[in-house]
């Protein structure tokens, strides 16, 4: 009983209140390879209090740029009342990609999170994972060009001329000039959306989502250390006149995302005018509790849709959106200097450690791959692409990671070997040395497998106190028992829920405990603690398979009945 209810109170605190922290590891800056020290490449790497950021761009504008991510992160935290002096939350790690075809080249898929979906020309300018060990964010250092000769304008071009009596028989000539949108919106959004999940582990619709990060995407930082924020985008009314107006009805049922919809085409600015109509123009009474009751059922479940009843009739929802576009439109100011950015420590990446930037990305989605053949294609190529780094500590760590997750057991344990042979403590290669042991252990033979697991477990809790904010050990120790269908000890559950608290906007961690949750009869917890992946605005494998171990649990308690 002490175990359950210690359990529930934990997983139910306020997110300030716990108390793991994780910090991304610092990397060296340079990396040995084969007895010498590499030059530096041109990629640098800063890091502040909250973010990891990489690029291959100038030192001055990284510099710049992570200051203004602290600065915002400091006017976010302010906001939604996030005492950052107790904030365990780990790092964002942030990369900055100087071609807009970063996304296309290196194959990635927002497998965990998905913008929009947003019109052509908008969309797939950011690739967010919210990972087990840590978010990560890449965006081009490249602004988008937005095209507005689209059939919408030329169709309102053409109703115009009919009512001034005259004809559109040019209607289809390209007259519209195309607009820019700067690619530090698609930063700042996405750290804005980041921060949502990751202090406030919520169900939410996609278009709140797509909302604040758009509302903050525009954050402009003054000379004189005021952010200016919730600003209208530029040239969002040649937007709306291209791509369609605003359709209130349909955005908070959720019909908009529905496959063959036509009534209006999503994008950055229908989302900054919905969350800014929602969140700051200064709702009636009535309507800011009915749009609460909204956000509360969706936040419990409840389908978009079914939801939106709370809004009441919907064409009068329209309507007060209306008479909203045609009043003033009011953005927020901070006071000057109340968010002060942070000097970062910026070190020059050698090209053994760019080597690493684009697998590092890329894992996640290729070790997902249901085709094994392709899967292990990228881990031959991963194998020899690193092969040059020699005994490179880092290359070394992430060959761990992708033959433990693809389960080649032994090349994961040759692999952590590598690193221990020199640095006996490295917490993440006992980690991976000792996942790789209990793995090992579960699918040997019967005979040997309690000692065995005993001694990867050794192993596993031997890594924890060499860095406490890090959460692989933690995982790795608590899927010892899980996998090998064991109770974990009451500690390995306290460290789990650590772990969604670290990095609450993860799905798989949440996954995990709630899986031996579920296995203990412990269904409701289980469920309260998958809310944010079960009915959040992103769609994720552990999304499905969080519903179907749900439906599986009812099923067997319904059964005992």
């Amino acid at each position: 009983m002490l175990r359950h209810s210690f359990l529930a109170a934990l997983a139910l605190l306020p997110l300030g209140a716990s108390a793991a922290a994780q910090e991304a590891g610092r990397s060296a800056a340079d990396i040995l390879v084969n007895g010498a020290v590499t030059p530096p490449g041109k990629w640098n790497r800063a890091e502040t209090d909250h973010f990891i950021v990489l690029s291959d761009g100038s030192e001055a504008e990284l510099r710049r740029t992570s200051v203004n991510l602290e600065k915002l992160q400091h006017l976010l935290a302010r906001l939604y009342h996030i005492d950052q002096a107790h904030d365990e939350v780990g790092k964002l790690t942030v990369t900055l990609f100087g071609k807009r075809s970063f996304f296309k080249d290196l194959g990635l898929v927002n497998a965990r999170s998905a913008e929009g979906p947003y019109g052509a020309g908008l969309s797939d300018q950011r690739y967010y994972d919210p990972r087990a060990d840590g978010a990560v964010l890449a965006v081009a250092r490249a602004d988008q060009v937005i095209d507005l000769n689209t059939a919408e304008a030329r169709e309102r071009d053409c109703d115009n001329a009919m009512e001034n009596d005259q004809d559109c028989l040019d209607a289809g000539r390209v007259n519209r000039e195309p607009v820019p949108r700067p690619w530090t919106a698609a930063l700042y959004s996405g750290v804005a959306q980041h921060f949502i999940l990751a202090h406030i582990p919520s169900a939410y619709p996609r278009w709140y989502l797509d909302g604040v990060g758009a509302l903050f995407s525009t954050v402009a930082m003054r000379d004189d250390g005021a952010v200016d924020y919730a600003a209208p985008p530029l040239y969002y009314k040649q937007v709306l006149r291209a791509y369609g107006a605003v359709r209130i009805g349909d955005i908070v049922t959720g019909r908009y995302l529905e496959p063959g919809y036509r009534r209006m085409v999503w994008t950055p600015y229908h989302a900054w005018l919905t969350a800014h109509f929602f969140l700051y123009s200064g709702l009636k009474a009535d309507r800011q509790r009915s749009f609460s009751r909204y956000m509360s059922a969706i936040a419990h479940g409840t389908p978009m849709a079914q939801a939106a009843v709370e809004l009441g009739d919907l064409r009068v929802l329209q309507h007060e959106f209306n008479v909203y576009l045609e009043s003033a439109i009011l953005y927020g100011r901070s006071d000057k200097g109340r968010d002060p950015g942070q000097d970062p420590i910026v070190t020059n990446l050698s090209p053994a450690q760019v080597a690493l930037i684009a697998p590092r990305l890329q894992m996640d989605a290729r070790l997902a791959e249901e085709n094994a053949a392709r899967r292990e294609d990228w881990l031959h190529a991963l194998r020899d692409s690193l092969a040059p780094a020699g005994d490179a500590a880092e290359a070394h760590m992430l060959m761990a990671e992708a033959e433990c997750r693809d389960g080649h057991d032994d090349l994961c344990l040759e692999q952590a070997e590598a690193v221990l042979a020199r640095s006996p403590d490295n917490a993440l290669a006992l980690a991976w040395k000792g996942m790789a042991l209990a793995d090992k252990a579960i699918n040997g033979s019967a005979d040997r497998r309690s000692a065995d697991l005993a001694s990867a477990r050794q192993i596993l809790s031997s890594a924890a106190p060499a860095d406490a904010r890090a959460v692989i050990p933690q995982i790795a120790y608590f899927r010892s028992f899980t996998k090998a269908r064991e109770t974990p000890p009451q500690q390995a559950l306290i460290d789990m829920v650590k772990v969604t608290r670290t990095n609450p906007a993860a799905p798989a961690p949440r996954l995990y405990l709630a899986e031996e949750l579920v296995r203990e009869g412990r269904r409701d917890l289980a469920k309260t603690i998958m809310l944010p992946v079960l009915y959040g605005g992103y769609a994720s494998h552990e999304q499905a398979l969080g519903a179907l171990l749900l439906e599986s649990g009812e099923a067997e308690r319904g059964g005992s009945r």
